[in-house]
């Protein structure tokens, strides 16, 4: 499960060694896969010890194994540091907007917060995959919401900026935190008359419904601005949840797509096949009637040869016969 605001991690809390070269190691190891971290800490532990260096090497042993969204996270510091800036540059104009509760300057930051961190997210899976080590859309998804974690908290952006990662960070707020007390500006209260011109009616009460008047507008604005930010909230919700869907519905397209290619693929090689057993069906049908033709006419020749046997015997009997009969009359 994704830790929701813990406290940010540290590659080492190594002190008495030499920290350039923890730092070399860690750049390295970071940079991998995270299925090939353990076997590359393991290499780099041991190549420590063999140069006597014990104390790097426990500090590289310290050295966590990054999730697969905390380390597409290292990848954009990693290759893309002024894109991951830009993005977290919005943190600061959100604040000010809340700070401020400037609706259409908050509603225009989250669009552009929301577009900016969907692109950073494709653009980490594009490195993912020029890796060796493509990223699932779950994966790409808790990425996204390290980075909106980050945009919330200046010490996760840190870590972010860092490229040393480890966890997986979630907020599920709007934007950085907002000052608990921060209130609208008050409306331009209109220009006064100019010298000369006639007081209103009610001129002579202004002074004393000047603060009356602010305070129930007051009221009014902070009562407007809560139910602007509970519609906001609502169509976050309703944002991510139709985000989610859309993900849910690209997973199960992608799926059916690979499904269909499948099955397209098996009914092309059962083609084949049938195409293949079709024309052994037609080679053997014209072999068994050649066989068929050659049995008949084998069977012809023997009934020929039969009957000269036959004819041949009979002449030889007859002539035996005559031998016979010569032989008794002498």
């Amino acid at each position: 499960m994704p830790d929701h605001f813990a406290e940010p991690d540290t590659a080492s809390d190594a002190t008495a060694l030499d920290t350039t070269a923890l730092d070399t190691v860690a750049d390295e190891l970071y940079a991998v896969p995270p299925d090939e971290f353990v076997g590359a800490r393991d290499a780099a532990v041991a190549a420590a010890r063999e140069r006597g260096d014990r104390d790097l090497a426990k500090a590289i042993g310290r050295l966590r194994r990054p999730t697969k969204a905390a380390w597409l996270a290292n990848l954009l510091a990693r290759h893309r540091s002024a894109q991951l800036d830009g993005l977290l540059s919005l943190a600061g104009g959100l604040a000010d907007a809340q700070r401020t509760l400037d609706g259409a300057a908050l509603r225009q930051l989250s669009s552009k917060r929301h577009q900016l961190v969907a692109a950073m997210a494709r653009e980490a899976g594009r490195l993912a995959q020029e890796a060796g080590d493509p990223a699932a859309e779950s994966v790409l998804r808790e990425l996204q919401g390290i980075l909106d974690a980050a945009m919330a908290r200046p010490e996760i952006a840190e870590q972010v900026r860092s490229g040393r990662l480890t966890r997986t960070l979630s907020y599920t707020g709007f934007g950085p935190e907002a000052d608990a007390d921060a209130v609208p500006a008050p409306a331009p209260r209109p220009a006064p008359p100019e010298p000369g011109a006639a007081p209103g009616p009610a001129a002579a009460d202004e002074g004393a419904d000047d603060g009356a008047a602010d305070r129930v507008r007051l009221e009014r604005l902070r009562a407007e601005r809560d139910r602007r930010a509970e519609a906001l909230a609502a169509a976050e919700d309703e944002e991510a949840a139709a985000r989610a869907k859309q993900d849910a519905d690209e997973a199960a397209r992608e799926e059916a797509a690979t499904a269909r290619e499948d099955a397209r693929r098996r009914v092309a090689e059962l083609t084949a096949e049938l195409e293949a057993a079709r024309e052994q069906e037609r080679t053997a049908a014209t072999a068994a009637r050649d066989a068929e033709t050659a049995a008949k006419a084998s069977a012809r020749a023997v009934g020929v040869a039969a009957s000269r046997t036959a004819r041949a015997q009979a002449r030889l009997e007859e002539l035996d016969a005559q031998l016979n009969a010569t032989s008794r009359t002498e």
